[in-house]
């Protein structure tokens, strides 16, 4: 059952399903290129890893979410409420690190907060979520109102968004930490086996003794936590806080880019590698219109439909397993 989730690929052919959405995005990216050359140059495959290193931390963490059958559609104002306590720590002369833990904090207590009415109440994540999509958003608009706050000062807080390691944008050595330190949750420690388990099948899962409400909850801990950390890496990248940030559309770009990985809204199966690669697919798809110069009305029914077409080729792989 779960077992086949772990350890993934270690001395194993690896399925179609695993291999149809690469297949599906080395397509595009050819495509792109045929049509403009310079959509392969290194500079634009590391600006598309760079603008999407946001979404990409949020995926993550949604993965575990969905594994159990659940979603989270507060990531957006998650998102915006923890560059705002971000920047009125910074403001009131909190070090940089203290200002980055109270964002991604407060995104762990929104997750906490999401965990216990989902696990121990039974409320249906949908609606939890929802609600607490716009209790955020309202916090948000209260603490900060609808205007941009500016950061002054603090070079090494902009460091996070902007800054460069060994030639590389530090916000995409924090989502490569995010990728790793997500893949050896799952694959090597029991967090991992029990995600699956609970979604697969949650009473079976109680009944064997699994920790079933302390897993859900944790996955939307984690989840929050992403989502703030993604909050903090914007505010730093633009230097602004704003309650407006992580707009509608935010979380369905977050949600997408789970299921192009193969993650099941049912539950019980998913991945977080595979995660990535949905994760640069969305980001190849709207950096490839972009180059064309493609109008924004036409790229939302074009990115629609080459979305549709890749999970209809993953739905097929998997079929022929």
């Amino acid at each position: 059952m779960a077992g086949t989730l772990s350890r993934f690929g270690r001395g194993k052919r690896l399925p179609p399903s695993a291999i149809a959405l690469p297949l599906s995005l080395l397509a595009v990216a050819v495509i792109f290129a045929m049509l403009k050359p310079a959509f392969m140059s290194l500079d634009n495959i590391v600006g598309i890893v760079h603008r999407m290193a946001t979404t990409g931390i949020m995926a993550e963490g949604m993965t575990f979410v969905i594994m159990t059958g659940g979603i989270d559609l507060s990531v957006g104002p998650v998102l915006a409420i923890a560059g705002l306590v971000s920047f009125f720590s910074l403001q009131s002369g909190a070090p940089v690190v203290v200002a980055v833990l109270a964002g991604v904090g407060t995104g762990a207590v929104v997750g906490t907060i999401n965990g216990a009415a989902v696990a121990i109440f039974k409320l249906p994540a949908i609606i939890v979520t929802l609600a607490m999509l716009s209790i955020v958003r309202g916090s948000a608009l209260i603490v900060g109102g609808p205007i941009l706050h500016q950061l002054r000062g603090g070079t090494a807080y902009s460091f996070i968004g902007t800054g460069f390691l060994f030639g590389v944008p530090f916000s995409i050595w924090l989502f490569a930490g995010v990728v790793a330190a997500m893949v050896l949750l799952q694959n090597w420690t029991t967090f991992g086996l029990q995600v699956a388990a609970v979604g697969d099948n949650e009473r079976a899962a109680f009944l064997s003794g699994r920790p079933v409400r302390l897993v859900k909850m944790a996955t939307y801990v984690i989840s929050g936590s992403a989502a703030a950390l993604a909050g903090v890496i914007q505010s730093s990248q633009v230097y602004t806080a704003s309650a407006t940030f992580g707009e509608f559309g935010t979380e369905l770009d977050v949600i997408a880019a789970v299921v192009l990985g193969g993650t099941s809204l049912q539950g019980g199966k998913g991945s977080v590698l595979q995660t990535v690669v949905g994760v640069l697919f969305l980001g190849v798809i709207s950096s490839g219109l972009n180059i064309l110069n493609v109008p924004v009305d036409a790229q939302l029914i074009a990115k629609g439909v080459i979305i549709v077409a890749a999970l209809s080729f993953s739905a097929g792989a998997v079929s022929s397993e």
